[in-house]
């Protein structure tokens, strides 16, 4: 079987530079969805000249046809007609990410069964206003627009979906009889109807045909596949499923649990067990089992191992590497830095273009200066070395094994294993100083006024 997905209208009601089959809802483009559901079929998409290039990258082994003029959906489906080789097609307009592929497969069943030419895919709504209506009378089956139909079609509740799955054969005679629409100048697939023979219809359900042609549908469509999304995560906890925002293509571990507010993004992987707090956005990023990443961390493109424990308030950027029981607190920031088991940097710390070791302690304040104006410089520091607070490693340096680098430290030359590292301008205490200068401060205070 084959399907044809028109895609090359200009989405003018999306009010935007970007074709709606391209707006994202949960990390993939409407178009991807539609794509997923069709995987069983070879894939025709027609479309525009501008959309060509980016959807061949993305599907390399679907057919791009081009609609130079949009002329209408019966025009659309010429361009795609004549290079299907099956004895049955479906034909789903682009803007429909809702769609099930089970719908098909019943569909492609019932038209074979039944030696139709043409089956209509419908629903039933409460609401039918705007939806062309289904006319089934002893004439046969007819599609009657909104804006054609009496009050008594009006009144029917059957619509069109737009989704169809035609004879080959049958489309093949009856599509060039389609007239132009004398108001628009465009040519209707609606009107295909009165050319074939046997027609008949597939109700499925209201929400799977969803058309996406303004911004408040998009959001409407995006609420749910979220919750088509998190449905498929049986072994997880969502505190708040309706405030969770996860991607297409996320795993999640079993007994994991995911706080409101957090964004999984762009193929992230959470481990089994691991507790995931309020607010956290994780992009790109592995977090191992057992992980507890505390409220409002930012993770882009890095790696976590199991046990770790994370925040509240750090920003780890890409390419930072935490091994096992790692522990980042409040207001840290690495990136490009690879730290070693056991290690804890507790708060207000940055550590970037680094290699620190197991079991290092590094103090509050610490800070990694890599760059020196042209390029950036590496730290490395050894296992079990104790970095003080406010320290300032100036790179490249590095600091050996089981060294001390004291408090208010400014590193600027290699630390040998084991040594103490100190720069610090001798303490001198004056006596009295203090109060001799709160006097004088006072004293000229009091003439002030004076004057």
């Amino acid at each position: 079987m084959e399907a044809v997905i028109l895609a090359a209208g200009k989405s003018t009601r999306m009010k935007s530079k970007t074709s709606k089959i391209f707006h994202n809802i949960c990390g993939k483009p409407i178009i991807f969805y539609i794509v997923k559901a069709l995987k069983r079929y070879k894939i025709h998409i027609v479309s525009n000249e501008e959309a060509k290039n980016t959807l061949k990258k993305m599907f390399p082994k679907a057919e791009i046809h081009i609609q130079e003029v949009q002329k209408g959906t019966a025009d659309a489906l010429s361009k795609a007609i004549n290079h299907i080789n099956s004895d049955a097609f479906a034909v789903v307009n682009g803007d429909m990410p809702l769609i099930d592929s089970n719908d098909f497969e019943t569909g492609f069943n019932l038209l074979k069964a039944n030696k139709l030419d043409c089956l209509i895919l419908t629903t039933f709504l409460e609401n039918p206003q705007g939806y062309g209506r289904i006319v089934k009378d002893g004439s046969g089956l007819q599609i009657i627009e909104e804006k054609d139909a009496s009050n008594t079609i009006k009144r029917i509740k059957e619509v069109n979906s737009g989704i169809y799955i035609f004879d080959t054969k049958a489309a093949l005679k009856a599509l060039p009889k389609i007239e132009k629409n004398e108001k628009t100048g465009e040519y209707y697939l609606t009107d295909i109807i009165k050319f074939l023979n046997k027609v008949d219809t597939l109700n499925i359900k209201s929400e799977n045909m969803l058309g996406v042609n303004t911004r408040r549908q998009l959001s409407e469509a995006r609420k749910i596949i979220q919750q088509r999304i998190i449905d498929n995560f049986e072994n997880v906890t969502f505190i708040d499923p309706e405030n969770t925002y996860i991607n297409y293509g996320v795993e999640i571990g079993e007994d994991t649990i995911i706080y409101p507010n957090v964004h999984l993004r762009n193929k992230t992987r959470i481990g089994r067990e691991c507790i995931i707090e309020n607010g956290n956005i994780i992009e790109k990023s592995i977090v191992k089992d057992n992980v507890h990443i505390k409220p409002y961390c930012v993770i882009e493109e890095s790696i976590i191992y199991d046990n770790c424990e994370i925040g509240p308030f750090a920003h780890l950027r890409p390419m930072s590497e935490l091994k096992s029981c790692v522990r980042i607190g409040n207001f840290v920031e690495t990136k490009k830095v690879k730290i070693g088991e056991g290690t804890k940097a507790s708060h207000l710390t940055y550590l970037g273009d680094a290699v620190i070791g197991e079991n290092v302690n590094v103090g509050c304040g610490t800070i990694t200066c890599n760059y020196d104006g042209y390029q950036k410089n590496e730290t490395i520091i050894g296992d079990r070395v104790f970095i003080g607070s406010d320290v300032q490693l100036v790179a490249p340096v590095k600091v050996g094994d089981d060294a001390l680098v004291a408090a208010g430290t400014t590193v600027t030359k290699d630390v040998e294993p084991s040594a103490l590292a100190i720069s610090r301008v001798p303490q001198t205490n004056k006596q009295g100083w203090a109060k001799k200068y709160r006097d004088a401060i006072e004293k000229r205070v009091k003439e002030k006024k004076k004057t």
